[in-house]
């Protein structure tokens, strides 16, 4: 195992090791009754509990590859469901990541899975990468989960100004399958090309950056959340970049057109540049299969919302989920989830 990796999952382990503290104020909730000995319990305690045991209930969570952001977010909500809630047994699953995972929450292969808001929305569509094959199970269950910024890296001293003159160049343009890819015909669209029109390069963010430092490809694509690690690879050498913008006469149609996507405005002191850059993004968001029992569906996202603090120390990017951003009716909210919103009082919840 990779030294960088040995580490992550040490931090991953310690943070989780935080999260022993008692549930919040989840109402009917409980710790698993592993954590406490039968023995221990108080002889009227154990009078009064039930002959039966409730059934247990299963759910599966798709997340991603364990390098990412969705493993970790995905293992702190197993926890806290697995501590707030009676009889639950979650399981992390490592998937393909923000691609498969709606096509596995929507076929019920899985019951929860995080991925991108525009995955979303055109698996549930059946639009885009998922023509043909709609997923009318897929149903929200939180968003504004770590807005996915769209980048794209230059050398500073490129003939490439715009996104329009990217046609015929060699772009790195991510992973083979990684979810940043159904975003960028929506974008190349907007200056009437095509995927077909580039020189794409499947490489990774971070080996796309260094083909960019080493001259074999003329940009490279990252979504990331912002400050991207790859992007502060190149400014930490001494190769000069650029990051490539839309403006406004361009974003705004654009945005109006595709609501699953947002402005995003990166401050100057983020990477070093002269000027904010104007860029978009596209948040990832929880999805769960719209068969999962109502009432669990309601005990489990409780619990995250009244557990955040515990879901923000196992990954940076999981402290972007709040309350106010919560409520995503891009496609159906879950009933479930939408019952406690309402009575949360979270924006939008109706």
């Amino acid at each position: 195992m990779k030294k960088g990796m040995k580490l992550g999952l040490v931090m991953l382990l310690v943070a989780l090791l935080t999260l022993m503290a008692a549930c919040g104020n989840t109402s009917g909730s409980s710790a698993p009754a592993s954590t406490t000995p039968a023995s221990a319990a108080p002889a009227e305690t154990a009078a009064e509990q039930p002959k039966e045991s409730a059934k247990m209930q299963f759910i599966s969570i798709a997340t991603a590859s364990m390098g990412g952001s969705y493993y970790p977010i995905g293992v702190g909500m197993a926890d806290v469901f697995q501590k707030c809630i009676s009889n639950i047994e979650p399981k992390v699953e490592v998937t393909g990541g923000a691609t498969e995972n709606p096509k596995l929450v929507g076929a019920g292969d899985s019951d929860i899975g995080i991925t991108n808001a525009n995955l979303a929305y055109a698996a549930y569509e059946g639009s885009g990468i998922f023509q043909g094959n709609q997923y009318a199970d897929l149903r929200m269950m939180f968003g504004g989960v770590a807005p996915g910024t769209i980048h794209m890296v230059v050398k500073g001293d490129s003939a490439i100004k715009t996104y329009a003159d990217l046609k015929g160049k060699k772009v790195a343009v991510g992973p083979q399958g990684g979810g940043g890819l159904s975003l960028l015909p929506d974008l190349f669209a907007i200056y009437d090309f095509t995927m077909e029109d580039i020189k794409a390069n499947y490489m990774s963010y971070d080996e796309g950056v260094q083909a960019l430092i080493d001259g074999h490809v003329d940009a490279a694509f990252i979504q990331a959340p912002h400050p991207a690690p790859a992007i502060k690879n190149i400014q930490g050498s001494n190769v000069a970049f650029r990051l490539l913008e839309l403006d406004e006469a361009e974003r705004a149609p654009f945005l109006a057109k595709y609501p699953y996507y947002n402005p995003v405005d990166i401050p100057k002191d983020v990477y070093g540049t002269d000027h904010d850059i104007k860029t978009i993004g596209s948040s990832n968001v929880v999805v769960i299969n719209a068969n999962v029992d109502e009432e669990l569906v309601y005990q489990m996202t409780k619990a995250v919302f009244e557990n955040l603090e515990d879901i923000y120390v196992v990954h940076p990017s999981a402290a972007s989920i709040k309350l106010d951003t919560a409520v995503n009716e891009m496609i159906p909210m879950h009933p479930g989830a939408m019952r406690y919103f309402k009575e949360a009082g979270a924006a939008g919840a109706k």
